[in-house]
C-alpha cells in the first residue's frame, strides 16, 4: 500500500488554525467532502492546542488507500482540560473532540516522548490524491474564474456538517472559510448588541473591512475582517458575499430558535393551565401561580389580591433560593417604586415594568407587575423579578400566564361563592337544633350528595305544639338546585304553620299538596313522613301520616324491628283529594321510631340494594346505642354499603321514648356541654 506524508510545524500563533486549513486545501487539490471535514476538524484540534498547550505544533496528513489521516502533535501537557489558563468567550472549550468523533471514521491520542498527539482518520481516500509536486498542484488550480467559483462554494456547508454543528460552530466554520478565502489575517463576528460572537485568525491587522449582516431591513451583527494588506475589489465582493450569508444563516437560526421557543412557551402555558384548572380554591389558585412562575420566568415572584375596593394584600411569595423569601418579603415592604407600582396596577393600570432595578438580597432584579384581570375585573397583581429584563417573548408569555392564573382565580371565586351560597341555604332548610323533650330523645343526621355544590331536595323537621304534643317529620322533594330548594322551604314552613294552627296530620298534608299544584313555577313533587306524639306516662303514643313516603321502621327494646303507617299518594302529584291515611303507633320506654329518606334504602351496590332490610340490620346492630349513636349507624352503613360516592341524599331523623327522669338528666347533660 502506498502512503504520501505531508508535515506542517506551526507555532502558537493565533493564525496557526488558518494556516493549517490552508496546508490542508493546497496538498488536497479537491472539492470533496472529506477535505471540507478534514479541514474543520484539524481547525478544531488545532485551536485546541493553542489555547490549551501553548507550544509548538506539527500536522501530519498521510494518504493512503484506506483514507485520509491527519494528526496535530504538541508538548504533552497531561489530560485534557483547561488548566489555570482562563477560559475566553471565544475559546473552543473541546467542542472538537466531539466533531471528531462524531465526523471522523476513527480518531485517538497518543502520548510519547514527552508530547501529545490527536489524529482522526476520514475514509475513503479522496478524489484528488496529495500533491507529487507543487507545481503540479498548481496546474490543477485551474484558472481565475474557477478559482472564484471554488472560493463561493466555501459559503456553503455540505449536509453532513450542517446536521453535526452548532449554529455557534457553523458560523465560526464560515468564518474560518471566509479568511481561508480572503487570505485575511483573521475575521470576528459581533453580535447587534456590540458582544463578539466568535473569532477565527489574528484579529488585530494593519487594514480593516467591516460589513453589517442584514436580511429584509433587520439587523444581525456585523462581519469585520483585518488583512496584512489592502484588499482588492474581490475581495471586497467576496466579503460582501460572506456577510450575506452570514446573515442568512443567523436569520435561519433565530427564526427556529423562535419556533422552539414557542414550542416551549405553549408547553408551560399549557401545562400551567392544567395545574390552575385543578384548583378550585383562590388562594391555592394565587400561590400556584408563584409556583409556577418561579424558576421558569422569574427568580422570584409575588402574587397579590385585590378587594372589591381596589385595594391590593400579598397573598404568597416565591424565590428559586428559599433563604431569600425573607430578604424578598423585607425589599418588598421597603421599596416604595414596587409598593406604587402594585397599587397602579390593582387600580386598574396596564402592566409595567419598574425603570430602576430592585435589591433583593443584594442582588439586583429587573421588575414586571402585571395584573390578573378576568371578565373586566382585577383580581390580583403578580410581581416577577429576575436578574436579567424580560425579552419581548417571555414578557408575552408573562402576560398570557396573567390571563390564565386570572380565570383561573375567577373560577375558583365563583365556586367558592356558589358553595357559600349552598351551604347557607341548605342550612336554612334544616332546623338549627332539635327541641328538648320530657321523656324523648331525638337525634338526625344529614349528608349532601353534593356537599358546597347544589342544595339538596331532603329535609327534616321537630317541633312544639300548643297542645303539649310534638311533631317529626322528614320530607324527600324531587331533584336538587334552586328550585327544589325553593319547594323544600315552601314545604317545611307550611307544614308548620299548619300544624300550629290545629290542623291534623292529614289536613295539613292535603292543604300543601293544594299550595304545590297552585304554585304554577314549580313542577316539583314531594314526599313526607309526619308524626304527632304525646307522653302518656311510659308511653308515647304516635299518629303516623305518610304522604308517598317510605315507611318508618319501629326499633323496640327487644331488638325486632317492625314498619309503622301506611303509604298514601305523592303530594304536588294529584289533583283532587290527597289520598293519605293516619295510623297510630305506641312505643315503650326504650323503643324507637326511625324516620328516613329513599337515600337510605336505595344505596345500590349493582344489583344489591340497601333496602329496609339493610336498615332494619343496622338497628338490630345498634341496639344499645343512644339516638346518636342510631342515627349514626344507619348513614355509616348505608354509605359504606358500596364504595362509591353519594348519588342521593342522606337524612334520617329518630325518636325513641325514654324514661322522663333519663330525658331531664341527658338534656341536662346537652346543654352542659
Amino acid at each position: 500500500m502506498t502512503s504520501t506524508v505531508r508535515k506542517l510545524a506551526l507555532e502558537p500563533h493565533p493564525r496557526a488554525a488558518q494556516l493549517a486549513r490552508a496546508f490542508l486545501a493546497e496538498q488536497l487539490e479537491t472539492d470533496s467532502e472529506t477535505v471540507e471535514i478534514a479541514q474543520l476538524l484539524v481547525s478544531e484540534l488545532v485551536t485546541n492546542a493553542v489555547v490549551h498547550a501553548a507550544s509548538a505544533l506539527e500536522v501530519t496528513v498521510v494518504s493512503d488507500e484506506a483514507g485520509l489521516t491527519v494528526s496535530v502533535r504538541d508538548a504533552d501537557t497531561g489530560p485534557l482540560t483547561m488548566g489555570a489558563r482562563p477560559q475566553s468567550e471565544l475559546d473552543e472549550g473541546g467542542r472538537g473532540f466531539l466533531l471528531i468523533a462524531s465526523l471522523s471514521t476513527a480518531w485517538g491520542t497518543e502520548h510519547r516522548g514527552g508530547r501529545k498527539t490527536v489524529w482522526f482518520r476520514l475514509g475513503p481516500r479522496p478524489v484528488e490524491d496529495l500533491a507529487a509536486e507543487p507545481t503540479a498542484a498548481a496546474a490543477r488550480s485551474g484558472s481565475a474564474a474557477r478559482q472564484a467559483n471554488r472560493r463561493l462554494r466555501t459559503l456553503l456547508l455540505r449536509p453532513v456538517l450542517q446536521r453535526a454543528l452548532s449554529f455557534e460552530q457553523q458560523l465560526g466554520e464560515l468564518v474560518a472559510r471566509s479568511v481561508d478565502a480572503l487570505g485575511a489575517a483573521g475575521a470576528v463576528v459581533n453580535a447587534a448588541s456590540g458582544e463578539p460572537l466568535v473569532a477565527r485568525g489574528q484579529t488585530e491587522g494593519k487594514v480593516t473591512r467591516s460589513v453589517t449582516l442584514t436580511l429584509d431591513e433587520r439587523t444581525f451583527g456585523e462581519l469585520v475582517a483585518y488583512f496584512d494588506v489592502e484588499p482588492d475589489d474581490e475581495d471586497e465582493a467576496f466579503l460582501t458575499v460572506a456577510a450575506e450569508r452570514l446573515a442568512l444563516l443567523a436569520s435561519e437560526h433565530g427564526i427556529s430558535h423562535a419556533e422552539r421557543e414557542r414550542a416551549a412557551s405553549l408547553d408551560y402555558l399549557s401545562e400551567a393551565t392544567e395545574i390552575l384548572a385543578s384548583s378550585l380554591s383562590v388562594s391555592l389558585s394565587l400561590t400556584l401561580v408563584a409556583q409556577i412562575v418561579v424558576p421558569r420566568i422569574g427568580d422570584w415572584c409575588a402574587i397579590y389580591s385585590v378587594d372589591e375596593h381596589g385595594a391590593a394584600r400579598r397573598v404568597t411569595t416565591n424565590h428559586k433560593m428559599e433563604d431569600r423569601i425573607d430578604a424578598l418579603n423585607e425589599a418588598l415592604t421597603r421599596e416604595r417604586e414596587v409598593t406604587e407600582a402594585v397599587d397602579n396596577v390593582a387600580a386598574g393600570h396596564p402592566a409595567l415594568r419598574l425603570p430602576a432595578t430592585v435589591p433583593v438580597a443584594e442582588q439586583r432584579t429587573a421588575v414586571v407587575v402585571a395584573p390578573l384581570v378576568s371578565r373586566g375585573r382585577t383580581l390580583g397583581v403578580m410581581v416577577v423579578g429576575r436578574h436579567e429584563p424580560l425579552d419581548a417573548v417571555g414578557f408575552m408569555a408573562l402576560l398570557e400566564l396573567g390571563r390564565r392564573a386570572a380565570l383561573a382565580v375567577d373560577n375558583a371565586r365563583l365556586h367558592e361563592e356558589q358553595v357559600a351560597t349552598a351551604r347557607a341555604l341548605q342550612t336554612s332548610l334544616l332546623p338549627p337544633a332539635l327541641p328538648t323533650i320530657e321523656g324523648v330523645e331525638l337525634a338526625a343526621r344529614y349528608h349532601s350528595a353534593s356537599p358546597g355544590m347544589s342544595v339538596g331536595g331532603d329535609f327534616y323537621d321537630a317541633f312544639r305544639l300548643p297542645d303539649g304534643s310534638f311533631v317529626i317529620g322528614i320530607g324527600d322533594v324531587c331533584g336538587k338546585g334552586a328550585e327544589a330548594a325553593s319547594v323544600t322551604g315552601m314545604t317545611r314552613d307550611l307544614l308548620r304553620v299548619l300544624m300550629q294552627d290545629g290542623h291534623g296530620l292529614a289536613g295539613a298534608l292535603r292543604r300543601l299538596n293544594r299550595a304545590l299544584l297552585d304554585n304554577a313555577s314549580s313542577s316539583r313533587f314531594c314526599t313526607v313522613a309526619l308524626a304527632q306524639a304525646r307522653r302518656e306516662r311510659d308511653v308515647l303514643t304516635v299518629d303516623v301520616c305518610l304522604a308517598g313516603h317510605p315507611e318508618p321502621v319501629i326499633l323496640r327494646g327487644d331488638g325486632s324491628t317492625e314498619t309503622a303507617g301506611v303509604i298514601g299518594d305523592l303530594l304536588g302529584v294529584m289533583p283532587d283529594d290527597l289520598d293519605v291515611t293516619e295510623a297510630r303507633v305506641q312505643l315503650a320506654v326504650g323503643d324507637s321510631l326511625v324516620l328516613y329518606t329513599d337515600g337510605i334504602t336505595e344505596r345500590r351496590d349493582g344489583t344489591r340494594m340497601f333496602g329496609q332490610f339493610g336498615l332494619r340490620r343496622a338497628l338490630e346492630a345498634a341496639l344499645d346505642s343512644t339516638t346518636e349513636g342510631l342515627a349514626a349507624e344507619i348513614e355509616g352503613a348505608a354509605r359504606t354499603f358500596v364504595d362509591a360516592d353519594l348519588r342521593d341524599d342522606l337524612a334520617v331523623l329518630v325518636m325513641r321514648c325514654v324514661a322522663e327522669s333519663a330525658a331531664i338528666s341527658d338534656a341536662a347533660l346537652t346543654r352542659s356541654s
